[in-house]
């Protein structure tokens, strides 16, 4: 059994926030870039936080409001602020395999729900926390972030929710990394007007985001730094893992380079899509789904293994119409899942 991920609550204005942030988790922020950031070569190390400081210009003119709580975060942990930029920037760094995922979301009778189980290596499960965000006009959003890091999926105060999945796709260009593409879209109202951003933000690398929201709108979106935003088909359900589902990102796909990182993939992709044929898909049908082993270790539920390390480091499940996260740290099919209310309007 994990024990239960730390529930954090942070108020104020960005800034403040941020400083709050960083303060509670000084000592675990330095420790996490000594461990993931000052093991890099120099040359690498001195490339990264130039790419860091560029990219923080970006966040600033796109999010300012992102940017101040980068600020803060830095403030709170006596960093400076390209460091707290990589610790939300993977995409400044050398490729490194570390996390994969298994996503979905469905259209329900009342609603719609966005789940998904986050793999990562074992020793950082215990880097996780979920944030719950209140401005001083109230509750904005919740959203499991690792220490110092600006969230990986969440929910915010309209029942908009948001999972997804890194795709390795060739190229990159300039622009923001994916965590800030969330936080973009997590101050957003529905998932049209998410959809909409998305297809305007300038992303770094391939990734795949999954929306939901409380009207019971969906969509699925992979978005790539040469062809931009694509969208799959409207469906009543999408499922995800970390290889690319449409043929224009097929087409970018680096097939060597996610077989090296993801080779569980399509593997996960397949007992996915045959977990969801066996439930009803509520809230209890999805987490149903989430802690299928089917296939093990290369399962929805996934175990680490000697061909790839990540084992699942927790699993979501929200209602976008009741405002319920449901969230277990760890595995599922061990880990039993905390309901969570948010002051949804």
């Amino acid at each position: 059994m994990n024990a239960e991920m730390p529930i954090v609550v942070l108020a104020g204005a960005p800034f403040e926030r941020g400083v709050a942030h960083g303060s509670r988790f000084q000592g675990e922020i330095s420790a996490i870039l000594q461990r993931d950031l000052y093991s890099l070569p120099e040359e690498e190390l001195s490339e990264a936080r130039r790419r860091a400081t560029v990219a923080f210009e970006a966040i600033r003119a796109l999010s300012p409001q992102v940017a101040e709580e980068l600020a803060g975060i830095a403030e709170g942990a006596g960093r400076t602020v390209p460091e707290i930029v990589l610790r939300s920037g993977f995409e400044l760094l050398t490729p490194v395999s570390e996390t994969g995922c298994s996503a979905l979301v469905t259209r329900t009778r009342s609603g719609a729900i966005a789940a998904q189980n986050w793999d990562g290596l074992p020793s950082k499960h215990s880097d996780l926390a979920l944030f719950l965000h209140f401005s001083p006009s109230g509750f904005q959003f919740a959203v499991v972030a690792s220490f110092g890091g600006l969230g990986f999926a969440g929910m915010n105060n309209r029942g908009l929710s948001l999972v997804n999945n890194d795709l390795i796709l060739k190229g990159s260009r300039d622009g923001i990394p994916s965590q800030v593409v969330r936080r973009v879209v997590l101050d957003l109202p529905n998932v049209k007007s998410a959809a909409d951003r998305i297809s305007l933000l300038p992303h770094m690398g391939g990734r795949s985001y999954l929306l939901a929201d409380r009207t019971g709108e969906i969509a699925a979106v992979e978005v790539s730094p040469r062809s931009g935003a694509n969208f799959l088909a409207t469906s009543d359900i999408h499922l995800h893992t970390n290889n690319a589902l449409l043929p224009v990102t097929r087409t970018e796909e680096d097939t060597k380079a996610l077989l090296g990182m993801y080779p569980s993939s399509a593997a996960r992709l397949s007992a996915l899509r045959t977990a969801v044929e066996r439930v009803d898909l509520s809230v209890d049908g999805v987490k149903q789904v989430l802690r299928d082993e089917s296939g093990a270790p290369d399962a929805v539920c996934k175990t680490a293994s000697a061909n790839e390390l990540t084992e699942t480091a927790f699993s979501i499940v929200m209602d976008c119409f009741r405002g319920e996260m449901h969230l277990a740290s760890g595995k599922p099919s061990v880990n039993a899942y905390r309901k969570i209310v948010l002051p949804v309007r």
